[in-house]
Order: structure tokens, then C-alpha cells, then sequence
């Protein structure tokens, strides 16, 4: 009998250690509101499954590729996609306007949605 429990504490401990936790999602902060002395900022962010999605305000949105290129350029190698929403200050619009996406083969792509 003690025989018994002994394999079976043994065999649930070993169990234990071949159980890999499920990925984790980095978790989003809450939103950041537009800082009105910058060009832009980045008010939401969440990255998953190698693609980060990231929400931009910015006044400025003719320079959505020039500022798609300098979030994506320092962090390009972890990720294989990057979605990056464009926002007027405070959202007026229910949908983003513009949007950039990167991909390692197709580089960068623009849309506008206005």
C-alpha cells in the first residue's frame, strides 16, 4: 500500500513538471490619452501570437506611414505582423481612418478608410 501512494505522489509530481503553462497575452494598458504636445502618441497596444496591434492619435494623419515606420523599424525582428490604427485626438470617428500594416515579405501597406 505505501508502495502505492509513493508512485502515485511520484508519477503526479512528474505529471506536474510535462504540464507547459498556455501562452501568455500581454496585457494591454489601459488607454493612454493623446499627449497634445506631441506629434502623435500611442494610446493602446496588445501583442499576440507574434502580431501587435497598436492605436495612434495623432492631428497629423498624412503621416501615418512616416510614423507607422518609426514604431515598427525598432521592433520588427519580434513580430510578424504590425497592424497600426490611426485616430484623430479623442476618436471623434467610430472607425480608424487610416491604418499601416507590416509584414516582413510585403514590407508596408497604407489604407485609408476616409
Amino acid at each position: 500500500m505505501v508502495g502505492v501512494l509513493v508512485f502515485i505522489g511520484i508519477e503526479i509530481s512528474r505529471t506536474r513538471r510535462l504540464i507547459v503553462p498556455p501562452a501568455t497575452i500581454e496585457k494591454t494598458p489601459s488607454r493612454q490619452p493623446h499627449n497634445r504636445l506631441a506629434r502623435w502618441t500611442v494610446t493602446e497596444h496588445l501583442s499576440a501570437h507574434s502580431v501587435l496591434i497598436a492605436h495612434v492619435e495623432t492631428e497629423f494623419l498624412g503621416e501615418a506611414s512616416a510614423i507607422a515606420r518609426e514604431l515598427v523599424e525598432p521592433v520588427k525582428d519580434r513580430y510578424a505582423e504590425v497592424l497600426i490604427y490611426f485616430h484623430r485626438p479623442s476618436r471623434p470617428d467610430t472607425l480608424a481612418p487610416r491604418r499601416v500594416q507590416w509584414t516582413p515579405a510585403r514590407g508596408y501597406s497604407e489604407i485609408v478608410y476616409q
